[in-house]
């Protein structure tokens, strides 16, 4: 069984979508005017409003339930993306097989306080609106504009799309040539690689990122916070589950483990806090796994990348070549 066949039995994807009204507003005139008292040039300048003034805070608590959903989601799952190094990695999310249930259970927790916090907020809209017209805006008020409170429930959404199976390519069923239809498998194969590969190379960065961070943290750190420990035992089980689903990498199961026994397994920071023993063995822990997760992101991959080849292929039977490449 290939890699990619065995990813396909051990993974699902899922996407949220979430918009969010920010409840500010730019002002031109505003922003040109205060240009002008500070003899500056208007076009360097902007200015911005919070159009609830001194009750802006109100509309950041709901705002920050819907961005709830879409952190946990980002949090508990791995990017299935072709976008490369610093390139917009939003759309599905690739989470095993295992965790669905939790993964949903939770989305669906949040995406229940969310808009629970939306409907306590919008009975009040209207008078902070009011309040903020009256007593914060001042001049401005006369250049702002508001949504209704109808328009501004349509403007805060959260959708979760049904878990789907990674998709493979089954090309048995069609009558192509067989020139045509081995190449636009091995291209649909090669996508796959490069996003699980993609996947992979998201859980170790992260886990890099954070046993570094435990590292200063516990070297430097004055005030130490059980997120510490919390986020090492959720990024060694994002790792150990990525790569048990896809090309069992010993190396990486190894820093899994690591992680889980040296720096996990501490449970409440406080301990670390009141044990220089505890806390050495952490900080060694930490420096291997951000070494060898380094090292393994520069290694090349225990599972071969797929490529569109025409070995297998009738020269001369596939038209993909000459119109996508």
């Amino acid at each position: 069984m290939s890699f990619i066949e065995t990813a396909s039995n051990n993974f699902m994807l899922v996407q949220v979508t979430v918009r969010r009204w920010s409840g500010v507003q730019q002002l031109k005139s505003g922003s040109a005017k205060a240009a002008q008292q500070a003899n500056a040039n208007p076009d360097a300048a902007r200015m911005y409003v919070n159009l609830l003034g001194s009750h802006h805070a109100d509309l950041k608590q709901v705002s920050a339930k819907f961005a709830a959903i879409r952190t946990y989601l980002y949090e508990h799952t791995l990017p299935f993306s072709d976008a490369g190094e610093g390139q917009q990695r939003r759309g599905d999310r690739l989470v095993a097989v295992a965790n669905v249930p939790e993964v949903l259970s939770k989305l669906g927790e949040l995406k229940s306080e969310a808009y629970a916090a939306l409907d306590a907020f919008l009975p009040e809209y209207d008078r902070l609106r009011e309040f903020a017209i009256q007593h914060d805006l001042g001049d401005w008020r006369s250049e702002v504009s508001y949504p209704t409170a109808d328009e501004v429930r349509s403007m805060f959404a959260a959708s979760l799309t049904p878990p789907q199976p990674i998709p493979m390519c089954d090309m048995s069923a069609l009558n192509l040539p067989a020139g045509l239809a081995a190449d636009i498998a091995a291209r649909h194969e090669a996508a796959l690689s490069t996003q699980l590969e993609g996947a992979k190379d998201a859980a170790i960065d992260g886990a890099r990122d954070h046993m570094a961070n435990v590292e200063k943290q516990l070297t430097e750190g004055k005030r130490l916070h059980q997120s510490l420990i919390d986020n090492a035992k959720r990024h060694a089980t994002l790792l150990r589950g990525m790569v048990q689903g896809y090309d069992n990498d010993p190396r990486v199961l190894q820093i899994a483990d690591l992680i889980d026994e040296q720096i996990g397994s501490i449970g409440n920071i406080e301990r670390v806090k009141n044990s220089a023993t505890l806390r050495a063995t952490a900080i060694r822990a930490a420096q291997t796994a951000h070494k060898t997760l380094g090292a393994v992101s520069k290694a090349p991959s225990t599972a071969q990348p797929v490529t569109a080849s025409t070995g297998n292929v009738v020269m001369g039977d596939s038209l993909l070549a000459d119109l996508i490449d």
